[in-house]
């Protein structure tokens, strides 16, 4: 992909720093620049897997919607924030995963100690 997209991702997550910008801001800013939204995303996917952008934390949105019947459902959604990358960021990634049972695994939602 163009060198210029990636420097242009790269730049509006700098810009949003510290808090990040979601993926969203990003794809939103750069189709409004004239890139393909498609583009945008698959280049911004390949940035985080090449270490030059990490998660910096999340957005968390309620999206309420009637179901088939007219019933009301909320739904939460989440997107992470993203910032360019760092060492002292990247390193709240580092995951104790299978370290042990985890609140999700419990039906009441508490870790079991």
């Amino acid at each position: 992909m163009s060198q210029a997209l990636r420097d242009a991702i790269l730049e509006v997550a700098a810009t949003a720093e510290p808090r990040g910008a979601t993926m969203g801001d990003i794809v939103d800013h750069l189709a409004g620049e004239g890139y393909a939204a498609t583009v945008v995303e698959g280049e911004v996917w390949q940035l985080m897997a090449e270490r030059r952008l990490t998660p910096s934390g999340f957005v968390c949105r309620k999206v309420r919607r009637r179901d088939e019947v007219g019933e009301l459902e909320v739904r939460r959604s989440y997107e992470f924030l993203l910032i360019t990358w760092s060492a002292d960021a990247d390193r709240q990634l580092e995951l104790a995963l299978g370290s042990g049972e985890s609140e999700a695994d419990s039906p009441d939602g508490q870790a079991s100690r």
